[in-house]
Order: C-alpha cells, then sequence, then structure tokens
C-alpha cells in the first residue's frame, strides 16, 4: 500500500510563486514620472547631438523606456521635440511671470533678463531646439501655431505688461527690446560652446555677459530721443 500523498507538498504552485514566497508585485510606472524622463533624456541628447543627432531608439536607451512608450505619449519625434520646447518657454513664462507681478523688470538688476539668460544656461537644449525649430518648420504651421497659442497668448501679455511698466519715454520700443535680449541671448547660447572649447571661456565670463546683457537693456530704455 503507497503512504499517504502530503497535499501541502502537493499543492499546485501559482505562476510567479516559489518556495511559497509571493511574486514581487509589478512595479507601475508614474506617467508624470515617466514623461519627465523621457524629456529630461531628450534634452540631454539635444545637448550633446543636436536635434537630428540622434534616433527614438537611443533616447529609449538613455531614458530606460521602450520606444514604444515613448510613441504612445509623443507619436514620434517631432511630438516630442514640440514637448521639450514646451517645457522650456513654460519654466521661462514662469520666472518671468515672478519678475512681473513686483514690477520691476526695468529697474538696474532688471531680474528678467537674467531669468531669460538663466534659463538658456540651465538648459542648453532649448536655444539650440528652438533656433532648429525656426529654421526646419518646427514651429510653423497651422497645428503648431494652435499648439502654442496659449504661450502667445502669455507673452503678448508680459508684452503689455512690460510697455506699462516701461519708462514713457521708451514704451514704443519694448517689442524692439525684448527682441534683441530674446536674439542676444539665443545667439549667445549657440555659440558659448565653441567659446569654452576653444577660448577659456569660464564661469565668470558668462557671469560678465550675463551683467552686461542686463545693463545693455535697461539702458536702452532711458536713451534719449
Amino acid at each position: 500500500m503507497s503512504p499517504p500523498r502530503n497535499t501541502a507538498d502537493s499543492k499546485t504552485k501559482r505562476p510567479g510563486e516559489s518556495d511559497g514566497k509571493r511574486p514581487a508585485p509589478r512595479r507601475r510606472r508614474d506617467r508624470e514620472r515617466t514623461i519627465s524622463d523621457i524629456l529630461d533624456a531628450a534634452e540631454k541628447l539635444l545637448a550633446e547631438k543636436g536635434p537630428d543627432g540622434f534616433g527614438l531608439a537611443e533616447l529609449g536607451r538613455e531614458a530606460d523606456i521602450s520606444f514604444g512608450l515613448i510613441h504612445h505619449y509623443f507619436g514620434g519625434k517631432e511630438g516630442l521635440l514640440r514637448a521639450v520646447l514646451r517645457r522650456s518657454l513654460k519654466e521661462l513664462g514662469d520666472e518671468v511671470r515672478r519678475t512681473q507681478a513686483d514690477g520691476s523688470f526695468w529697474s538696474r538688476e532688471a531680474p528678467a533678463v537674467h531669468a531669460v539668460f538663466d534659463i538658456a544656461s540651465r538648459r542648453p537644449a532649448f536655444p539650440r531646439l528652438a533656433a532648429w525649430g525656426l529654421l526646419t518648420g518646427l514651429l510653423d504651421g497651422e497645428p503648431v501655431t494652435d499648439e502654442f497659442q496659449a504661450d502667445r497668448d502669455a507673452f503678448n501679455a508680459m508684452m503689455g505688461a512690460f510697455r506699462e511698466q516701461a519708462p514713457a519715454g521708451a514704451r514704443e520700443d519694448v517689442p524692439a527690446i525684448t527682441t534683441l535680449l530674446l536674439s542676444a541671448v539665443l545667439g549667445f547660447s549657440l555659440i558659448r560652446p565653441t567659446m569654452v572649447s576653444d577660448h577659456d571661456w569660464s564661469d565668470a565670463d558668462d557671469e560678465r555677459v550675463r551683467e552686461m546683457l542686463a545693463s545693455a537693456m535697461v539702458q536702452l530704455t532711458k536713451r534719449k530721443r
């Protein structure tokens, strides 16, 4: 007669269980964190290689995220690049709007000028991507116009506030002064890597450019007609 079966030993194991241990819980990705990780990795590659220098497969490896998930969130590389640009524009808008609250844009320290300069310094991919988008048409066309409508409305409101806060004799010049500021920051950001590699450019040089730019922008509002 055969010995009785040990029912505890003969119990059927569930998939994923081993030696009575529970299976490790599957990690669920947080959507916002995943998108942020993708954008962070994209900015790193943009700063290193430029918009044409990498593909979504390489981005997936950099962010440790599947190629399919990038497509799911952004629909392709063009959507990804727009998202990177939008995040930088939002940060820039938030910084500048903070200086509007106390009406200090045209003060001697010109905090809004510093804000524009500092955003470009913190996010070196932003000026490069903005220039590339303008040259390739990424920022043109009705779909993109609609997508950036909120940013454009905020920018127009900002310009209106700047005009009200500017000295009376310089209010008509505000659009031109703002254009000069953005052009100067964009141009400096694009040429800075060459200055660092070929001319021993340092952080102290960055600070000198920053202060000179702020001083120049404020002086432009005080010029005599």
